[in-house]
C-alpha cells in the first residue's frame, strides 16, 4: 500500500472520530474534507512511468545483456555449469519480457511495418508458433556458409530471431531429435562450431532490440530530440492518445492476448517456463496499479480517493483469481480469470478515473 492510501485511511478515521463529538453550542458542522486531499492523477501517471515502466525497460536491457554475456562464457567453456547459467539467464530475460510487454507502445511499437516487439517475441503479432521455422533456420545457419555477423542477423525477418530462436538454441540440439539433455546440447555445440557463432549472433541481435527500446525511452525517440519519456509525460504522443489511455489500453490488449492466444500452452514449450512468465506479468499489473515503496500516488490511490473502493476491490479479486489459477496450473480457469481482469481494464479502471478510452471493445470477456 502506498503512502497516500495509508494517509487516506488515517484521514477517514479522523473524520469518523470527529463526527462522534457532540457540539452543545449547535454551531454549523465543519466543512467536509475534499474528496481527493492527497493524491493527484497526474502524479500517479508520472510515478507509474518513472517507478514502474522505465525500470521495466531498463531491466529487460540488462537481462538481455546478461544472456549475451552468458552465451559468450558458454562458448568459451561449454560445460554443464555454463549451460545451466545461460539457460537461467534466458528464463530471466523471458520473464522480464512478459512484464515489459504490458507497455507495448512507444519505442516497442513505433514502426507500422517492422515494430521492435515482433523481433523480440514473434508469437505476439498474431499468435503464430514459429518454433519449426527457427529450428530450420538454426540448422541452415550451422550448415551454411554465410558469414554469421551482426549484419546477417540484423537482416533476418522477425520469425527467425528473438527469444524463441534463442530458446531453441539454448535448450535443445539442432538435430532432428531436438534433445534437451544437457550432455547432448553441449555435444551439439562441440561438434558444430558454427552453432556458437549462431548463438552469439542471436543474443547480440536481441540486445540491439532491447537497447533501441531503452534509448528511445530515455535518450531520443525516432526523429525527435526528446526522449519518449518526456514526450509521453507531456502528452505529445504521435497519434494524440492520452498517456493514461495508452497505458490502460496496452495492458488490456496484453491481457486479451494472453487469454485469446492461450499463451500459457503455446509459449516457451521447450523451456516450460510460460507459467512463471505470466505470473510475472500479473505482478507487473499489480505494481502498475498499486505502486512500490517509492510511490506516493498510485492509480489505486486515485480510485479510492474518488470513492471507487468497490472498483479497486473488483480488480484485486480478479488478480487473486488469476493467481489461484496459476498456482493450480489450471489452463481453463486462467483464461476465464484473465478475461475478468481484461474487463476491469475496459470498464472499472477507466470509469473510476473518469477516462474515455475512445475504443469500442468487444464483449468477449
Amino acid at each position: 500500500m502506498s503512502f497516500a492510501r495509508k494517509l487516506l485511511s488515517l484521514l477517514g478515521a479522523t473524520v469518523l472520530l470527529a463526527g462522534c463529538v457532540s457540539d452543545d453550542k449547535g454551531s454549523d458542522p465543519e466543512p467536509e474534507l475534499p474528496v481527493n486531499p492527497v493524491v493527484s492523477l497526474q502524479s500517479a501517471i508520472d510515478q507509474a512511468v518513472d517507478y514502474v515502466i522505465v525500470p521495466s525497460v531498463q531491466r529487460f536491457l540488462a537481462d538481455t545483456e546478461a544472456l549475451d554475456a552468458a552465451a559468450t562464457t558458454f562458448c568459451d567453456s561449454p560445460d554443464e555449469e555454463s549451460l545451466s547459467a545461460m539457460q537461467d539467464d534466458w528464463r530471466t530475460a523471458f520473464v522480464q519480457w512478459f512484464r515489459l510487454s504490458l507497455y507495448n507502445f512507444g519505442p516497442l511499437n513505433d514502426d507500422i511495418v517492422f515494430p521492435q516487439y515482433t523481433f523480440i517475441d514473434s508469437l505476439r503479432l498474431r499468435g503464430t508458433d514459429y518454433l519449426e521455422t527457427v529450428r530450420s533456420e538454426i540448422a541452415a545457419d550451422i550448415t551454411g556458409s554465410d558469414s554469421l555477423d551482426d549484419a546477417y542477423f540484423g537482416n533476418k525477418t522477425f520469425q527467425r530471431v528473438g527469444l524463441l530462436a534463442l530458446e531453441s538454441a539454448v535448450f535443445e540440439t539442432s538435430t532432428p531429435e531436438h534433445s534437451t539433455t544437457p550432455a547432448d546440447v553441449i555435444a551439439d555445440y562441440l561438434f558444430q562450431p558454427r552453432k556458437c557463432e549462431m548463438l552469439q549472433g542471436l543474443s547480440g541481435e536481441l540486445v540491439q532490440r532491447a537497447r533501441y527500446v531503452e534509448q528511445g525511452w530515455l535518450v531520443e525517440h525516432i526523429d525527435s530530440d526528446l526522449s519518449y519519456r518526456l514526450l509521453f509525460l507531456d502528452g505529445q504522443l504521435d497519434d494524440g492518445t492520452e498517456p493514461l489511455s495508452q497505458i490502460l489500453i496496452s495492458n488490456q490488449e496484453f491481457l486479451d492476448y494472453l487469454q485469446a492466444r492461450r499463451v500459457v500452452v503455446t509459449a516457451a514449450q521447450i523451456s516450460m517456463h510460460a507459467w512463471e512468465a505470466i505470473t510475472a506479468a500479473i505482478d507487473e499489473v499489480e505494481l502498475l496499479l498499486n505502486g512500490n515503496e517509492n510511490t506516493t500516488d498510485s492509480l489505486f490511490d486515485v480510485m479510492e480517493a474518488t470513492g471507487n473502493q468497490n472498483a479497486v476491490a473488483a480488480v484485486e479479486d480478479s488478480i487473486a483469481q488469476i493467481r489461484q489459477a496459476l498456482a493450480d496450473r489450471d489452463v481453463d480457469m486462467l483464461e476465464i480469470s484473465l478475461g475478468y481482469l481484461d474487463g476491469n481494464f475496459k470498464r472499472e479502471i477507466p470509469d473510476s478515473l473518469e477516462l474515455d478510452l475512445g475504443i469500442n471493445f468487444s464483449d468477449g470477456d
